[in-house]
């Protein structure tokens, strides 16, 4: 099922269907465990009629907030770059899925960067922009407890909490050992298409 996802251009393409799914990747490697799964996610959601959009976080060119505050007032981040095309997806999407490897305890700092850009999002002109409902978060790790992350999983509900978004699930993967040691794991893969399929 996984091979009849074709990825386009390093993780961000358009497949057109039903509910409207944001998934946001932040993994720096374009093969790695955690694209791996959105493949799996994603190949779940087209079956179940959904339209996925993936917006590799892990590859674009995204500057860090500059804290000037204009965006509370603008709706979102006025900086002009690969974060624009980022806005216009949030404010696309029915539903969002963060998918990332395990960083220090927690998220990559590439998808921390997108994630700072959802701070206009917070505020009622922001707010007014979108109609996200639900989240789901995919993350992969080498260390072989699941605990591994609540630091990761605590700031995940924080957003939800934040910006009023519910979570469909939490898929977290320890013991993976190497960058494609998800393959050995068919109880993951089968887990991300379930997922897809019950977004």
């Amino acid at each position: 099922m996984i091979d009849n996802i074709a990825m386009i251009d390093n993780m961000e393409g358009r497949f057109i269907m039903g509910k409207k799914i944001l998934v946001i990747t932040g993994s720096p490697r374009a093969e790695g465990n955690s694209n791996t799964l959105v493949s799996a996610f994603a190949s779940g959601a087209i079956a179940a009629g959904h339209e996925v959009e993936i917006f590799d976080a892990g590859h674009a060119k995204m500057d860090g907030c500059h804290a000037d505050k204009s965006c509370e007032k603008r709706g979102r981040c006025g900086m002009k770059d690969d974060g624009q095309k980022m806005g216009d997806l949030m404010m696309w999407a029915d539903a969002l899925v963060l998918a990332s490897p395990l960083y220090w305890k927690g998220f990559t700092s590439q998808i921390k960067i997108a994630i700072d850009h959802f701070y206009p999002f917070s505020f009622p002109k922001g707010k007014e922009t979108i109609h996200i409902k639900e989240t789901g978060l995919i993350a992969t790790a080498m260390m072989p407890d699941e605990s591994a992350f609540d630091c990761m999983v605590g700031e995940y509900e924080h957003i939800n909490a934040v910006l009023g978004w519910e979570s469909s699930f939490k898929l977290l993967c320890p013991g993976l050992d190497g960058a494609e040691d998800v393959s050995r794991h068919p109880e993951y893969i089968s887990l991300a298409v379930k997922y897809g399929m019950e977004m």
